[in-house]
């Protein structure tokens, strides 16, 4: 009422002329909206502004569960990301780890290919040198006393049928011929009796003797007969045994007694004879 009593006042207070036409008309426009929108707000159904509230709740709801699975998908991302970043450097390392591998194990196969090319050639010079040294070791036996004749010889042949071999390694070769070499050497300072079976020169036994044969290193031959009643040596000068006479036959048979270790070693006096240099 008290809104309906003023709105008469004004309108009494203004119609009096134009403006105040004007503004009463103004006036109970606005009113009219005023009242409009009161009538329309207190119409609307309270169940549709819940309803509405809670669609927007939901759709809140659903944005945040969203950005929530964005922000554990980012996070998943940049853990993998780091991961992968860590990956590709330890990649890296172990590349150049494996280039230096690589060129490390270039190098060693051109240092044994270089040392298999220098191999064949000293071992092709390797090869005749060894044919030489057994050539010459032949002609040495040859020329030598005629002591072991079949084992030395034999020796030699195996050598020469190692030597012609193309499966045996020059390594092995050269040890076959170095071991000859050191057989040989040692005849040199070593004292030795073995039996053979001998013809003796201006003995008139008319057949070949079964001898004890003294070795005395590379200077002498001295041979006597079982029982050690006859004795004698191998005379360089002409290639032939020879025996020696009565006064040798003590010194003889002591001195082969003793390298048959049968006697304490001491001094004896055997007849060497002119030693020759060869």
């Amino acid at each position: 009422m008290r809104s309906l009593e003023g709105m008469r006042f004004f309108f009494i207070q203004n119609v009096r002329s134009v403006p105040g036409i004007v503004a009463v008309c103004i006036y109970f426009y606005g009113a009219a909206a005023f009242f409009g929108l009161a009538t329309a707000w207190a119409q609307t159904d309270p169940l549709q502004i819940h309803a509405t509230e809670v669609k927007a709740i939901e759709i809140h709801r659903q944005i945040q569960q969203r950005e929530d699975r964005w922000a554990d998908e980012k996070s998943e991302l940049q853990t993998r990301y780091q991961h992968l970043q860590a990956e590709e450097a330890a990649l890296a390392r172990e590349k150049a780890a494996l280039e230096s591998r690589v060129e490390a194990m270039a190098a060693r196969q051109r240092e044994a290919e270089r040392k298999i090319v220098e191999a064949t050639r000293i071992g092709e010079n390797l090869q005749a040198h060894l044919e030489s040294v057994v050539a010459r070791l032949e002609e040495a036996i040859a020329g030598d006393l005629p002591f072991l004749s079949a084992e030395r010889a034999r020796r030699i042949d195996e050598i020469k049928k190692v030597l012609v071999q193309p499966e045996t390694s020059i390594a092995e070769k050269c040890r076959r011929v170095m071991e000859a070499l050191k057989v040989e050497a040692e005849y040199g300072h070593t004292v030795e009796v073995y039996q053979e079976v001998i013809e003796i020169d201006g003995l008139k036994l008319g057949q070949p003797v079964m001898a004890d044969i003294l070795r005395v290193g590379r200077l002498a031959l001295f041979w006597r007969t079982p029982d050690g009643g006859t004795v004698g040596h191998w005379d360089r000068l002409t290639g032939k045994w020879v025996p020696l006479p009565g006064a040798s036959r003590r010194h003889i048979n002591d001195a082969t007694e003793m390298a048959l270790r049968q006697r304490t070693v001491d001094m004896v006096k055997l007849p060497l004879g002119r030693i020759a240099v060869q």
